[in-house]
């Protein structure tokens, strides 16, 4: 096989798929400085439009595989942390396996006005119920807008400047012209306008915390987990802070079932208190969200469970399998709220959050200006996974407007604004 040929058959391809995965990874070595990671994401998102587009449909299954590797491997990251490590392999190529497939599907024709249609309307596929492939949020950090709108104006802006000859889609002889409608669609796809946040960060202490995943449950550093919460708490009162929050399962029990109630609510008259832990109620355990306010507490549990990781989205006599197989005959039942809790404190009204479900835009929907997110990345650090999940976070807080405060253990927290320079990482 000669060079030339090879490069036909997959040289091309293989640069379209870095160029995909572009917005993600290049972002990735610029999350801490918020100029340059604005420019890189307004050049490297179109990139990745571009990249889509031209994939011959030949080489489909093949950008598929590798796209869906590159953006979900560390998935299978979780397993170092049972018996199935060995499952680790298995399990990336089987995620892989998955993308390519709705890639071959995504990218069946080679027409330009098939490939925008798919593009506009892939973040709508979710297989197995998983809905981290959402390409407009490749444009969290660029000077575009991120409504549906603006997105299919740049994917068409971006197809016009890829015409090579003379006839284009239904036109003719409009070489030129294409090419002044390209320029015009990408000016009105740029956010012009900058939202203002109306919280105030100097009056929150959003702690990250860096608690392995391999001592997080073992009792015998249970005290010290504690011990340590409460401290950060007391800090936060003595640095004269209105809120502190804590990451998920930050309290690594039943938090309504121990001694420790009476103590946070003692201090929830100095400072209110938001924290992740477990609640256990009638043989089911709820991952949720306590807020101590003022000598009184609410809780909210966790609403959208996450696929494999917390529900299997499959048969029930297939999924009571595979949970034996992974978890054990003595697996517990995890329960989920069946919505969304709204809850108003003393100096914070917001919607609680756990992890995966901030990553969903349902959780958006009719919510309060402010979300707290809580979330423990132990499962999949070191990996791309807390930076695509920021960059979820910031497209959601963008299109809808909100700011997002995100307490996170072993990644940084930060606060996401719908402005495009306008987050506090800590």
């Amino acid at each position: 096989m000669s060079a030339r040929s090879l490069w036909r058959g997959y040289g091309f391809v293989c640069v379209c798929i870095p160029l995909f995965l572009l917005p993600v990874y290049g972002a990735l070595l610029l999350a801490h400085h918020p100029i340059p990671l604005m420019i890189f994401g307004s050049f490297s998102a179109p990139l990745s439009v571009w990249a889509y587009l031209s994939v011959p449909a030949k080489k489909r299954f093949f950008f598929g595989f590798w796209v869906g590797l590159g953006l979900f491997y560390w998935c299978a990251l979780s397993f170092r942390y049972n018996d199935n490590v060995f499952l680790m392999p298995l399990i990336m190529v089987l995620i892989a396996l998955c993308y390519a497939v709705v890639f071959y599907g995504l990218l069946y024709f080679n027409s330009l006005l098939y490939r925008i249609v798919t593009l506009w309307l892939s973040s709508y596929i979710h297989p197995f119920g998983f809905d981290w492939f959402v390409p407009d949020a490749f444009f969290a950090y660029s000077g575009f807008k991120v409504d549906r709108l603006s997105f299919l104006g740049v994917i068409v802006a971006i197809a016009l400047f890829m015409q090579r000859y003379k006839n284009f889609m239904f036109f003719k002889s409009l070489y030129a012209p294409s090419k002044i409608l390209a320029v015009v669609l990408l000016v009105l796809c740029i956010n012009w306008k900058q939202p203002a946040s109306t919280l105030d960060p100097n009056a929150l202490e959003v702690v990250q915390t860096n608690t392995s995943q391999k001592t997080k449950w073992q009792p015998e550093f249970l005290d010290a987990t504690i011990a340590l919460n409460l401290t950060t708490i007391q800090q936060a009162i003595q640095a004269q802070k209105q809120v502190v929050i804590l990451p998920e399962t930050a309290f690594p029990i039943a938090l309504n079932k121990s001694n420790l109630i009476p103590t946070l609510l003692s201090l929830s008259q100095q400072i209110t208190i938001i924290t992740g832990a477990l609640y256990e109620e009638n043989d089911t355990i709820y991952n949720s969200t306590y807020v101590f306010d003022q000598g009184d507490y609410h809780y909210a549990h966790k609403v959208i469970l996450a696929p494999f990781g917390e529900r299997m989205p499959l048969p029930s006599f297939l999924a009571d399998y595979l949970d034996r197989f992974f978890f054990g005959a003595d697996v517990f039942k995890l329960g989920n709220a069946p919505h969304f809790s709204d809850i108003k404190t003393q100096h914070l009204d917001f919607r609680p959050l756990v992890c995966y479900e901030g990553t969903s835009r349902q959780a958006y929907e009719n919510s309060p200006p402010n979300l707290v997110v809580i979330s423990n990345n132990a499962w999949f650090v070191p990996s791309i996974e807390p930076f695509l999940q920021r960059m979820l976070l910031k497209y959601y807080a963008r299109r809808f407007n909100k700011t997002i405060i995100h307490s996170v253990n072993l990644s940084p927290s930060y606060i996401l604004t719908p402005a495009l320079l306008g987050d506090h990482i800590y």
